[in-house]
């Protein structure tokens, strides 16, 4: 016979799971809290109260009303389950990796109490053990999805995406409704730079659960990396509908909105983002970053500072404040944290048999000093202009160059030896990284004037061949262009990143060269079908294609010290128009790579490179118009002459 009392009791359970089934967690709980007033002790509202609790992210009071109930109840498997998944959501992995594994002994067939013990493990670090018992599992249960998907998890972290794709595939074939294991499987083809399939399986995901804010901040993110900024910004701006108070939606919101020169919004973003989440370092890099692009720079460096005592020893952090203090001319500063740099980072990873050097000998006289090259081939030129002072002190300079330079750098006097890019490091007295070398001769010298750069003085054939081709162009002025440079982020091979990418439209450029009399030079480095005609229909004029000199740099050199003008984005041929004695004009997207400096009309790198940047809000206009009103100037001397 079931009390009046029960019976009252057992209305609100039922209540209270009637309101759970509907996902109403608020009204649940407030129906098992009456059945609790009633009796206090009451293990099955107890257990109940936990599970709703868990799921409104109050685990703390979760343990405790679960740990009421398996205290009560302790042959029961689901609430020592239940219990285990509240120390779990804790953050206490031991405990929950305990209390699966008695939840598992007392019932050995229910896959999710192995499956639970397993993710404790992972979460621990104990990848191995966790691997080792999911095979165990995958081999007893081989159709049961979700082992798969935590196999899949574990082998991501262990950096083996290859076979976490394969187990996240093969969970989903055993149930296609594993929104998780979908997402999860994107996010592995995403880090592996398969932007495409990764875009599939978001959408996918998306789709089944249009609900899933999370899902939708990665294709966002995809999105992103596969260049259409608009596109993702209306996902974000989705996602944070979804959840407000997710952070990573705010913050590809205002990744989305910073690569369409949107700065100031983007700042906006971010700054909500580090609202939600203050303690988090990386939300507190990026807001940071964006304080710094938008030019508070000493409210960048505070921030920064915020950082750094959160998360010390980020790599990325100290990236970021590196290229800032360059950019802001904190050289001394800025090459010390410039030591991070990611292409350091990877060649140490690659050859980890090479004892690298970051400090000089104390006495450089006669001292052989092997350089290794780094990144582009800009940088390369780039950063050589630091090698003739370690000559001057006395060293004898090897070089590991890029191939396609080295019959340049062969004219440099400092260069004692010039090896092939696959040459064997020869024995030295220090081997060093190429964008070390800034920080070590200030450390050497205890402080460097800014190198003048590299010179590079073109092969007389070369000059004599390329003053044909020009003439047979038309008459002077002859101006070079390019309006790309560096690499596409789907063809980096180290992850994408658009700060070594730079694209500027075709139209408002070519448009702002309309009133410039002279004969118009492609030097773009593989354009794409269409464009050079699409530049020349702008212009109103031919504009001839020299386009296959980016594959003859002897060619290109001499080609750079001939023309009158070159204007363009920053790339390879830059520094060859700067090593052979020319200037240029620099469109700077915005914000500035860290050489071009945060503002300024020119670049104490650059003496005589004239500067056009885009505004904080993308807007290229005033740029352009700069540019045109300079273009005028520089003609307005000769048509005066030829009127006198």
């Amino acid at each position: 016979m079931v009390s009046p009392q029960e019976q009252v009791i057992r209305g609100h359970l039922e209540s209270g799971l009637r309101a759970q089934v509907q996902d109403d967690f608020e009204r649940a709980a407030s129906a098992y809290r009456q059945a609790l007033r009633i009796a206090p002790g009451h293990p099955d509202a107890l257990n109940l109260m936990g599970t709703v609790l868990l799921r409104l992210g109050r685990a703390e009071e979760a343990v405790d009303c679960l740990q009421r109930a398996a205290s009560r109840l302790r042959a029961n498997p689901g609430v020592l389950g239940n219990l285990a998944q509240a120390y779990f959501a804790l953050g206490q992995y031991e405990q929950a990796r305990e209390t699966f594994r008695k939840a598992g002994r007392l019932d050995p067939r229910a896959v999710q109490f192995q499956l639970g013990v397993a993710n404790s493990l992972a979460m621990q670090g104990k990848l191995g053990d966790a691997e080792t018992l999911l095979r165990r599992q995958a081999d007893r249960f081989p159709n049961e999805a979700p082992v798969w998907h935590s196999l899949g998890n574990v082998l991501r972290d262990l950096a083996r995406p290859a076979e976490a794709v394969d187990c996240y595939r093969k969970a989903l074939s055993l149930d296609h409704r594993l929104v998780d294991a979908r997402n999860n499987l994107g996010g592995v083809l995403h880090a592996f730079g398969k932007f495409d399939e990764a875009e599939r399986e978001y959408r996918a995901c998306v789709a089944m659960a249009p609900g899933y804010a999370l899902a939708k901040c990665n294709l966002a993110s995809v999105i992103i990396d596969l260049g259409r900024f608009s596109e993702a910004e209306a996902v974000c701006r989705e996602a944070i509908e979804l959840a407000p108070e997710m952070t990573i939606a705010h913050t590809f919101l205002g990744a989305a909105l910073g690569h369409q020169g949107r700065l100031v919004e983007a700042l906006a973003c971010h700054r909500a983002a580090v609202n939600i989440a203050p303690d988090n370092p990386k939300t507190v890099e990026i807001y940071a970053t964006a304080l710094v692009e938008n030019g508070q720079f000493e409210e960048g460096l505070r921030w920064y500072s915020r950082a750094l005592a959160l998360k010390p020893d980020s790599v990325s952090l100290h990236q970021q404040l590196g290229t800032a203090l360059l950019a802001h001319g904190r050289f001394a500063e800025g090459w010390a944290e410039y030591l991070h740099r990611p292409a350091f980072i990877r060649f140490r990873e690659k050859y980890s048999d090479l004892t690298l050097s970051r400090t000089l000998p104390p006495n450089l006289g006669g001292k052989r000093i092997c350089l290794l090259r780094e990144q582009g081939l800009g940088d390369e030129i780039f950063f050589l202009r630091f090698a003739p002072p370690l000559a001057a002190a006395g060293a004898r300079i090897t070089y590991r160059a890029s191939n396609k330079i080295r019959s340049l750098l062969g004219r440099v006097a400092c260069l004692e030896q010039i090896l092939e890019e696959t040459a064997p490091v020869p024995a030295a007295d220090a081997l060093m990284m190429l964008g070390d070398l800034p920080h070590a001769l200030h450390d050497f010298a205890g402080s460097v004037p800014l190198p003048p750069t590299l010179e590079l003085p073109p092969l007389a054939a070369c000059l004599a061949s390329m003053r044909e081709r020009l003439a047979a162009t038309g008459n002077p002025p002859y101006v070079g262009l390019t309006w790309l440079g560096g690499t596409p982020p789907r063809e980096q091979l180290a992850g994408p990143s658009w700060s070594l990418y730079k694209e500027i439209a075709i139209q408002p450029f070519a448009e702002a060269l309309r009133d410039f009399p002279g004969t118009f030079i492609a030097l773009q480095r593989n354009p794409q079908p269409g464009e050079i005609e699409t530049f020349a229909r702008v212009l109103g004029r031919p504009v001839h294609d020299f386009s296959a000199l980016n594959e003859d740099l002897e060619g290109m050199l001499a080609l750079l010290a001939l023309i009158d003008e070159y204007i363009g984005v920053s790339n390879t041929n830059m520094h060859l128009r700067a090593a052979a004695g020319g200037t240029a004009h620099v469109l700077v997207p915005c914000p500035a790579e860290w050489r071009w400096m945060a503002a300024g009309d020119s670049s104490p790198w650059f003496p005589g490179f004239s500067i056009y940047r885009q505004g904080l809000d993308g807007n290229w206009g005033p740029a352009f118009a700069k540019l045109r009103q300079t273009l005028h100037d520089l003609r307005t001397p000769a048509s005066a002459g030829e009127t006198s």
